[in-house]
């Protein structure tokens, strides 16, 4: 199975701490982030991975070189890009990595869900895209109808919101419209008919580490022995 890391993003948020790294190598519990999702993604199967870079690109390199020395089992596709080109951008960009169905996740997720779980959702299911959502107070921007995806809007009480995790196949990608940004993309296809399937669950841990005060909490909750699976 495929998977891509999205990496290439400037952290700006969490300045000063990614001045001089890039956000999915900030350490937990000792190890980089973006150690700890690529373990994950090993053992529930995912064998080839993609990252994209563009912020503090050598140190990325540097840590898919020494990942991939250590870990033969697995195979990295790192791709460069010549400018910072947002996550439909980044996806676009490395078309040519996208030949089978493929799990997306941003590299500032953290969670328990079983993301092998999500995959096979996309595959049970078929269509050209499946978003992973769940509720969130504050994010909840998605309208799902009869399991799918049909817009984007304000945050509602019976909306629902993203997790960052999506599995994609390669017509969607050929799809994408030259929008940088998952939205807008997004609203431009489903007003084509091309509707993503939605996959929602609820129960499990997840949290965004792209804030300050998001990072603050994961780092307090660490400490406090709340993170097993980490």
């Amino acid at each position: 199975m495929r998977a891509f890391v999205l990496c290439a993003g400037r952290g700006e948020r969490l300045r000063p701490l990614t001045d001089h790294l890039p956000k999915p190598l900030l350490h937990l519990k000792g190890r980089p982030f973006l150690e700890i999702t690529l373990a994950r993604l090993l053992e529930e199967g995912f064998t080839t991975v993609g990252l994209n870079t563009w912020h503090l690109r050598n140190e990325i390199l540097a840590f898919a070189e020494g990942f991939s020395a250590t870990h033969p089992e697995i195979t990295l596709e790192v791709f460069e890009e010549p400018e910072l080109l947002g996550t439909c951008g980044a996806l676009r960009y490395a078309a040519a990595f996208f030949t089978e169905p493929t799990l997306v996740i941003n590299g500032d997720i953290l969670t328990n869900f079983p993301l092998r779980v999500v995959y096979e959702a996309f595959l049970r299911r078929g269509g050209p895209c499946l978003m992973f959502c769940h509720r969130r107070p504050g994010l909840n921007r998605i309208r799902i109808q009869e399991e799918r995806v049909v817009g984007f809007g304000e945050d509602h009480p019976e909306g629902f919101a993203y997790t960052g995790i999506q599995v994609v196949s390669p017509e969607w990608v050929a799809a994408l419209p030259e929008e940088r940004d998952l939205v807008p993309a997004y609203q431009k296809l489903i007003q084509k008919g091309l509707l993503p399937q939605a996959l929602v669950a609820t129960g499990f841990y997840w949290r965004d580490l792209g804030t300050p005060e998001s990072f603050r909490e994961l780092l307090s909750e660490i400490r406090k022995g709340k993170h097993p699976f980490l």
